[in-house]
């Protein structure tokens, strides 16, 4: 049935009581039908919440009201509506059609339950740290026009005993009045595997708490979890996820998009040097890019000076600890850079383009490359 998802939550609503609830799932209703060209059926919807008094439609707001520990009346989460999520996310290629296949998993939620098969509603984000994480979550909120509910570890968690398991199911009871995508980043902080000796009882509390509102979820709720420590996740939090993805480190074409985008203009580079710099970049995580990136333009500016592609190569070459403190010979701090470049790719870093980059010859260039280390 189509707005399945809609008309569930707002039954849902009806029968429990919650105003909120049934407001946010029918304004949500009113938006699906409009961009289906169902305006009389919309208009309907609309007049229905016109004619609610003032004072019932004031209770959900503009925003939603945010939910609080019970002990410190610190904010649980804070929340990122479609109109606010400006985040450019860049992904890999199969980063990026992997998250897709979610997103359509969603966005044909209504073919799946007339089938009685239901929608995925839980994925589970992996890998290094600096690869996307956060920014895939914002990336399906923004692809599915709902607002991000981004909690706050650091309220979440209590010194209080006790008080973490139920900030965890006022958390969800929170995101499930209003139709949102629910982030918990650093997931193994409340998710940790239980017969780790080390921890204490509260731990598992928190992650039988944790386990509880997962499975009380409603199959229509969609619920994101970031980690960089999957191994230490409990095996029973893991089976709770219906997709589960391994954020990769950006591919060069992944690069050359981050390359511009952190630029920010500062520099003109051709398709060529963009493709050399992305094949150094390599290995790299987006964030330790942004980092190389930002630093050279930063330099530059203080130094007053243009951003050059060899202002980058020089912070590569920092950050891979190329450039060591303790070497001064020029000749010697030549070779480590061009040994460095000629095995990132020999058919890319050619001797003329190494020549180029470090402001040098090319019979030199063949000259430091032909002699043996020290």
């Amino acid at each position: 049935m189509k707005y399945s998802i809609e008309i569930g939550k707002i039954i849902e609503g009806c029968l429990k009581h919650d105003q909120i609830k049934v407001i946010n799932y029918t304004k949500q209703l009113i938006n699906k039908l409009e961009e289906d060209g169902e305006l009389r059926a919309a208009n309907k919807f609309n007049r229905l919440l016109t004619n609610q008094s003032e004072t019932t439609l004031s209770s959900m707001g503009a925003k939603a009201i945010m939910p609080v520990d019970s002990e410190s009346r610190t904010v649980l989460a804070d929340i990122i509506y479609p109109d606010e999520n400006n985040i450019d996310v860049i992904l890999s290629k199969n980063n990026e059609e992997n998250l897709n296949t979610f997103i359509l998993n969603y966005k044909n939620a209504d073919k799946l339950n007339s089938l009685g098969i239901g929608v995925s509603k839980t994925l589970l984000l992996y890998g290094p740290p600096g690869c996307g994480k956060t920014q895939s979550a914002y990336f399906i909120a923004k692809a599915l026009k709902l607002p991000l509910v981004v909690a706050r570890l650091d309220s979440l968690i209590s010194s209080y005993l006790g008080t973490t398991a139920k900030n965890i199911r006022i958390l969800f009871e929170f995101a499930q009045k209003m139709p949102c995508v629910l982030f918990l980043d650093e997931f193994d902080a409340i998710a940790k595997a239980r017969d780790d000796n080390n921890e204490l009882g509260e731990l598992k509390r928190v992650v039988n708490s944790l386990l509880q509102n997962v499975d009380a979820m409603s199959n229509d709720s969609l619920l994101v979890a970031a980690t960089n420590h999957d191994c230490l996740l409990d095996s029973a939090v893991w089976r709770r996820f219906d997709y589960k993805l391994k954020i990769e480190l950006p591919d060069v074409e992944a690069i050359i998009k981050m390359i511009d985008l952190f630029a920010k203009g500062n520099i003109i580079l051709s398709e060529k040097e963009k493709n050399e710099l992305a094949t150094a970049f390599e290995g790299l995580s987006g964030a330790n890019i942004e980092e190389i990136i930002l630093k050279a333009i930063r330099k530059a500016v203080i130094y007053d000076t243009e951003v050059s592609k060899q202002n980058l190569y020089e912070e590569l070459f920092l950050f891979r600890g190329v450039i060591s403190k303790n070497i001064y010979d020029e000749k010697t701090l030549l070779k480590r850079k061009a040994n460095f470049l000629r095995k990132c790719d020999e058919k890319i870093f050619s001797l003329q383009v190494i020549a180029e980059i470090l402001g040098s010859s090319k019979s030199t260039m063949s000259k430091l490359l032909k002699e043996k280390d020290d």
